[in-house]
């Protein structure tokens, strides 16, 4: 009976042995798999941390690389709005307008007509505000024409027949709103200017007006203004020319 109870007894404690070293192995196991998880975890965070400082660096890269595009756009659009500025500085300067761009385009009618470069010059360089006139105006009416009515006294001439002015206008109307036949003094009128070459030069506008006709080697200085009932009133001097 001692026999039997000791071998209980063995049995038991090599039970309770093989129990604490199962347990034991267990937890090595489990420890063992927590480590490498938290080593395999650690070394994929790293990866990612490496791969977004990589990132990082490229778009700060891109973010230098955008700035010195804008700083070389902001140069480049400087020197463009220079280069505007001075091409327009110089068309302003170079290109005429106004009064002036008439004498031009006059110029360049008068030397596609045959007349040579060195006359212009002469021309230019003799030009001078002073004149010599006769300061012995002749004054001259004649009747403006209507589109009801052409008739006689239309026409006036001066140096000789050398130079003819005609002119158009618009009706008039009378309180009843009937048409007259003669001009309305308010409107714009088309003058005519011919000389004995066949050769016209046109004026309109409102009375009164102002024009300068070379004629016969001579410049004839015409003021226009309204004259009588239907009537235009010219008044014309002769100047030295030029």
């Amino acid at each position: 009976m001692s026999l039997g109870l000791r071998e209980t007894r063995r049995r038991r404690s090599n039970n309770f042995r093989w129990a604490v070293f199962k347990w034991t192995i267990a937890l090595i196991l489990v420890g063992a798999a927590g480590w490498y998880s938290y080593r395999a975890g650690l070394e994929l965070a790293n990866r990612k941390v490496i791969t977004l400082n990589d990132k990082n660096s490229e778009l700060e890269q891109t973010v230098q690389e955008l700035m010195e595009l804008r700083d070389e756009l902001n140069s480049n659009l400087e020197a463009t709005k220079e280069t505007a500025a001075g091409w327009e500085n110089r068309y302003q300067k170079d290109v005429p307008t106004g009064e002036l761009k008439v004498i031009v385009t006059d110029l360049q009618e008068k030397i596609e007509n045959g007349v040579s470069l060195e006359r212009l010059k002469f021309l230019i360089a003799s030009a001078e505000n002073k004149r010599v006139c006769d300061n012995n105006p002749e004054e001259k009416r004649f009747y403006v024409n209507t589109p009801i009515y052409t008739g006689v006294n239309d026409s006036v001439s001066f140096a000789r027949g050398g130079v003819t002015i005609t002119a158009k206008g618009e009706s008039a109307y009378n309180a009843e709103d009937k048409i007259e036949a003669w001009y309305d003094p308010a409107k714009p009128l088309d003058f005519v200017f011919t000389t004995l070459g066949g050769k016209s030069v046109k004026l309109s506008g409102k009375l009164p007006l102002h024009k300068s006709i070379v004629v016969n080697g001579s410049e004839y200085r015409f003021t226009l203004k309204t004259g009588a009932k239907g009537f235009v009133q010219v008044i014309g001097d002769r100047c030295d020319y030029p």
